[in-house]
Protein backbone atom coordinates (compact mmCIF):
# COMPACT_ATOMS: atom_id res chain seq x y z
CA UNK A 1 0.00 0.00 0.00
CA UNK A 2 1.23 3.55 -0.92
CA UNK A 3 1.65 6.11 1.67
CA UNK A 4 1.47 9.89 1.43
CA UNK A 5 3.88 11.50 2.83
CA UNK A 6 3.30 15.10 3.78
CA UNK A 7 6.07 17.62 3.72
CA UNK A 8 7.34 19.48 7.21
CA UNK A 9 9.37 22.11 5.07
CA UNK A 10 8.66 25.51 5.27
CA UNK A 11 9.47 26.14 2.17
CA UNK A 12 10.98 24.38 -1.67
CA UNK A 13 14.91 24.69 -2.32
CA UNK A 14 16.02 24.22 -5.90
CA UNK A 15 19.45 23.11 -5.65
CA UNK A 16 20.05 25.30 -8.69
CA UNK A 17 19.42 28.30 -7.13
CA UNK A 18 22.00 27.57 -4.29
CA UNK A 19 24.50 26.69 -6.69
CA UNK A 20 28.04 28.69 -6.27
CA UNK A 21 29.10 28.46 -10.19
CA UNK A 22 25.69 29.44 -10.62
CA UNK A 23 26.37 32.70 -8.67
CA UNK A 24 29.60 32.80 -10.54
CA UNK A 25 28.14 32.97 -14.35
CA UNK A 26 25.72 35.86 -12.89
CA UNK A 27 28.56 37.93 -11.91
CA UNK A 28 30.38 37.51 -15.15
CA UNK A 29 26.78 38.22 -17.22
CA UNK A 30 27.48 41.44 -15.37
CA UNK A 31 30.63 42.50 -17.31
CA UNK A 32 30.16 43.78 -20.48
CA UNK A 33 31.41 41.48 -24.03
CA UNK A 34 31.97 38.83 -21.33
CA UNK A 35 31.34 35.20 -22.02
CA UNK A 36 30.55 32.43 -18.98
CA UNK A 37 32.16 29.38 -19.32
CA UNK A 38 31.44 26.59 -17.21
CA UNK A 39 33.92 24.02 -17.06
CA UNK A 40 32.28 20.93 -17.14
CA UNK A 41 29.87 19.20 -19.46
CA UNK A 42 27.38 20.09 -21.55
CA UNK A 43 24.57 19.15 -19.37
CA UNK A 44 25.65 21.14 -16.25
CA UNK A 45 25.60 24.00 -18.29
CA UNK A 46 22.69 23.51 -19.87
CA UNK A 47 21.01 23.37 -16.34
CA UNK A 48 22.13 26.93 -15.42
CA UNK A 49 21.15 28.21 -18.31
CA UNK A 50 17.34 27.21 -18.83
CA UNK A 51 17.29 28.14 -14.92
CA UNK A 52 18.84 32.18 -16.18
CA UNK A 53 16.27 31.84 -19.02
CA UNK A 54 13.32 31.27 -16.96
CA UNK A 55 14.26 33.78 -14.10
CA UNK A 56 15.29 36.30 -16.71
CA UNK A 57 12.79 35.47 -19.38
CA UNK A 58 15.86 36.91 -21.89
CA UNK A 59 18.60 34.95 -23.67
CA UNK A 60 21.76 34.55 -22.13
CA UNK A 61 25.13 33.66 -23.00
CA UNK A 62 26.79 30.84 -21.56
CA UNK A 63 28.93 28.47 -22.86
CA UNK A 64 30.78 24.78 -21.65
CA UNK A 65 34.35 23.35 -22.17
CA UNK A 66 31.84 20.08 -22.94
CA UNK A 67 33.81 17.21 -20.67
CA UNK A 68 33.06 13.57 -21.39
CA UNK A 69 33.85 10.96 -19.18
CA UNK A 70 37.01 10.34 -20.27
CA UNK A 71 38.15 14.04 -19.76
CA UNK A 72 36.04 13.68 -16.52
CA UNK A 73 38.53 10.68 -15.19
CA UNK A 74 42.36 11.79 -16.89
CA UNK A 75 41.72 15.72 -16.80
CA UNK A 76 40.16 17.76 -18.65
CA UNK A 77 42.72 21.08 -18.90
CA UNK A 78 43.09 20.64 -22.77
CA UNK A 79 38.75 21.15 -23.24
CA UNK A 80 39.30 24.72 -21.65
CA UNK A 81 41.99 25.91 -24.02
CA UNK A 82 39.37 24.12 -27.37
CA UNK A 83 36.91 25.97 -25.81
CA UNK A 84 38.38 29.36 -25.56
CA UNK A 85 40.13 29.63 -29.00
CA UNK A 86 36.18 28.35 -30.20
CA UNK A 87 35.01 31.02 -28.56
CA UNK A 88 37.37 33.93 -29.48
CA UNK A 89 37.02 32.53 -33.66
CA UNK A 90 33.67 32.73 -33.15
CA UNK A 91 32.19 35.89 -30.97
CA UNK A 92 35.66 37.42 -30.16
CA UNK A 93 34.36 38.81 -26.24
CA UNK A 94 36.61 41.33 -24.57
CA UNK A 95 36.33 38.43 -21.74
CA UNK A 96 35.83 34.76 -20.64
CA UNK A 97 35.21 33.90 -17.52
CA UNK A 98 36.02 30.50 -15.91
CA UNK A 99 33.42 28.96 -13.22
CA UNK A 100 34.57 25.51 -12.38
CA UNK A 101 32.35 22.69 -11.18
CA UNK A 102 32.22 19.77 -8.84
CA UNK A 103 32.92 17.30 -11.73
CA UNK A 104 36.44 19.25 -12.47
CA UNK A 105 37.24 19.89 -8.80
CA UNK A 106 36.70 16.25 -7.89
CA UNK A 107 39.66 15.48 -10.39
CA UNK A 108 41.60 18.29 -9.21
CA UNK A 109 42.79 20.39 -12.84
CA UNK A 110 45.01 22.88 -12.40
CA UNK A 111 43.15 25.21 -14.07
CA UNK A 112 45.37 28.49 -13.23
CA UNK A 113 48.73 26.54 -14.20
CA UNK A 114 47.39 26.03 -17.73
CA UNK A 115 45.89 28.90 -18.35
CA UNK A 116 49.79 30.59 -17.80
CA UNK A 117 50.99 27.22 -19.93
CA UNK A 118 48.19 28.92 -22.51
CA UNK A 119 49.19 32.44 -22.29
CA UNK A 120 52.65 31.60 -23.60
CA UNK A 121 51.78 29.10 -26.08
CA UNK A 122 48.69 32.00 -27.99
CA UNK A 123 50.58 34.97 -27.33
CA UNK A 124 48.05 36.50 -30.40
CA UNK A 125 44.92 36.53 -27.89
CA UNK A 126 47.13 38.73 -24.91
CA UNK A 127 44.25 41.11 -25.44
CA UNK A 128 41.79 38.65 -24.23
CA UNK A 129 40.86 38.58 -20.52
CA UNK A 130 40.51 35.64 -18.72
CA UNK A 131 39.12 35.31 -15.24
CA UNK A 132 39.10 31.72 -13.31
CA UNK A 133 37.53 31.37 -10.22
CA UNK A 134 37.50 28.41 -8.53
CA UNK A 135 33.63 27.71 -7.56
CA UNK A 136 32.87 24.00 -7.03
CA UNK A 137 29.20 22.92 -6.46
CA UNK A 138 30.10 20.97 -3.33
CA UNK A 139 30.65 23.49 -1.29
CA UNK A 140 29.79 27.12 -0.70
CA UNK A 141 26.34 28.62 -2.51
CA UNK A 142 25.33 31.20 -4.65
CA UNK A 143 26.61 34.38 -3.01
CA UNK A 144 29.90 32.54 -2.90
CA UNK A 145 30.64 31.91 -6.49
CA UNK A 146 29.18 35.85 -7.00
CA UNK A 147 32.01 37.01 -4.05
CA UNK A 148 34.79 35.07 -5.90
CA UNK A 149 34.09 35.84 -9.39
CA UNK A 150 34.35 39.83 -8.53
CA UNK A 151 37.05 39.03 -6.55
CA UNK A 152 38.90 37.30 -9.10
CA UNK A 153 38.07 40.21 -11.38
CA UNK A 154 39.31 42.61 -9.40
CA UNK A 155 42.56 40.58 -8.81
CA UNK A 156 43.04 39.61 -11.96
CA UNK A 157 42.15 42.95 -14.31
CA UNK A 158 42.46 45.98 -11.71
CA UNK A 159 45.63 47.48 -12.64
CA UNK A 160 47.42 48.52 -9.41
CA UNK A 161 47.72 52.88 -9.55
CA UNK A 162 48.35 55.86 -6.92
CA UNK A 163 46.41 58.29 -9.64
CA UNK A 164 42.98 59.23 -8.19
CA UNK A 165 40.11 60.52 -10.37
CA UNK A 166 38.18 63.43 -8.30
CA UNK A 167 34.43 62.45 -8.12
CA UNK A 168 35.05 58.56 -8.98
CA UNK A 169 33.70 56.22 -6.90
CA UNK A 170 33.39 52.18 -6.98
CA UNK A 171 30.46 50.09 -6.20
CA UNK A 172 30.86 46.81 -5.37
CA UNK A 173 27.36 45.36 -5.43
CA UNK A 174 26.28 42.00 -4.04
CA UNK A 175 24.40 39.37 -5.50
CA UNK A 176 21.18 40.24 -3.43
CA UNK A 177 20.84 44.03 -5.33
CA UNK A 178 18.33 43.57 -8.42
CA UNK A 179 18.94 45.25 -11.64
CA UNK A 180 16.54 47.68 -10.87
CA UNK A 181 18.61 48.69 -7.47
CA UNK A 182 21.78 48.83 -9.03
CA UNK A 183 20.05 51.21 -12.13
CA UNK A 184 18.88 53.50 -9.46
CA UNK A 185 21.91 53.11 -7.33
CA UNK A 186 23.61 54.60 -10.29
CA UNK A 187 21.35 57.68 -10.77
CA UNK A 188 21.68 58.35 -7.45
CA UNK A 189 25.39 58.66 -7.93
CA UNK A 190 25.02 60.44 -11.00
CA UNK A 191 22.36 62.99 -9.37
CA UNK A 192 25.35 63.95 -6.71
CA UNK A 193 27.81 64.49 -10.00
CA UNK A 194 29.72 61.11 -9.03
CA UNK A 195 31.08 59.27 -11.82
CA UNK A 196 30.52 55.06 -10.71
CA UNK A 197 32.11 52.09 -11.18
CA UNK A 198 29.97 49.16 -10.62
CA UNK A 199 30.78 45.85 -10.52
CA UNK A 200 29.36 43.63 -11.91
CA UNK A 201 26.42 45.83 -13.69
CA UNK A 202 23.72 43.66 -14.36
CA UNK A 203 21.36 46.51 -14.95
CA UNK A 204 22.50 46.85 -18.46
CA UNK A 205 22.69 43.26 -19.29
CA UNK A 206 19.83 41.49 -17.51
CA UNK A 207 17.15 43.99 -17.88
CA UNK A 208 14.85 42.52 -19.88
CA UNK A 209 15.78 45.33 -23.10
CA UNK A 210 16.08 43.83 -26.84
CA UNK A 211 19.50 45.29 -28.80
CA UNK A 212 18.80 46.45 -32.32
CA UNK A 213 21.78 44.20 -33.57
CA UNK A 214 22.31 40.33 -32.02
CA UNK A 215 25.29 40.12 -30.19
CA UNK A 216 26.41 36.31 -29.33
CA UNK A 217 28.13 38.24 -25.72
CA UNK A 218 26.68 39.92 -23.02
CA UNK A 219 25.30 43.36 -24.10
CA UNK A 220 26.02 46.78 -21.60
CA UNK A 221 27.39 45.35 -18.09
CA UNK A 222 30.70 46.89 -16.74
CA UNK A 223 33.55 47.54 -19.63
CA UNK A 224 36.89 45.86 -18.63
CA UNK A 225 38.20 49.13 -19.49
CA UNK A 226 36.69 50.29 -16.13
CA UNK A 227 37.78 47.50 -14.20
CA UNK A 228 41.30 48.06 -14.87
CA UNK A 229 40.78 51.86 -14.44
CA UNK A 230 38.90 51.09 -10.71
CA UNK A 231 42.30 51.53 -9.18
CA UNK A 232 41.78 55.22 -9.95
CA UNK A 233 38.76 56.17 -7.49
CA UNK A 234 38.52 58.13 -4.32
CA UNK A 235 36.59 55.54 -2.54
CA UNK A 236 34.89 52.35 -3.17
CA UNK A 237 31.78 51.02 -1.85
CA UNK A 238 31.20 47.20 -0.99
CA UNK A 239 27.67 46.32 -0.49
CA UNK A 240 27.17 43.39 0.83
CA UNK A 241 29.30 41.47 3.57
CA UNK A 242 30.26 38.92 0.60
CA UNK A 243 31.51 41.90 -1.43
CA UNK A 244 34.63 42.44 1.71
CA UNK A 245 37.71 40.06 0.31
CA UNK A 246 36.66 41.82 -3.18
CA UNK A 247 37.00 45.19 -1.68
CA UNK A 248 40.22 44.33 0.48
CA UNK A 249 41.81 42.65 -2.66
CA UNK A 250 41.44 46.17 -4.55
CA UNK A 251 42.66 47.97 -0.99
CA UNK A 252 45.69 45.97 -1.65
CA UNK A 253 46.43 46.63 -4.67
CA UNK A 254 45.67 50.27 -4.94
CA UNK A 255 46.04 51.19 -1.32
CA UNK A 256 42.42 52.95 -2.13
CA UNK A 257 39.80 53.31 0.88
CA UNK A 258 37.04 51.27 1.08
CA UNK A 259 34.05 51.29 2.93
CA UNK A 260 30.61 48.31 3.83
CA UNK A 261 27.35 48.59 4.18
CA UNK A 262 25.44 45.58 4.82
CA UNK A 263 22.69 46.65 2.86
CA UNK A 264 21.37 49.91 1.39
CA UNK A 265 18.16 50.91 2.66
CA UNK A 266 17.02 51.61 6.39
CA UNK A 267 17.46 54.44 8.88
CA UNK A 268 20.85 52.96 10.17
CA UNK A 269 22.15 52.63 5.72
Amino acid sequence: MSTIVQSRKACTVNPLKMSQPIGGALAFMGIADCMPMLHSSQGCTAFGLVLFQRHFNEGNPMQSTAMREVATVMGGLDNIGSAILNIQQRTKPAIIGICSTGVTETKGDDVDGYLKNFRVIHPELDQLALVYVSTPDFKDAFQDGWAKAVEGMVKGLAEPTSARREGSVNFLVGCHLTAADIEELREISESFGLEATILPDISGSMDGHIPDDFTPNTLGGTPVDAIRRMGEAELTIALGEQMRPAAEALMSKTGQPYVLFDRITGIEA
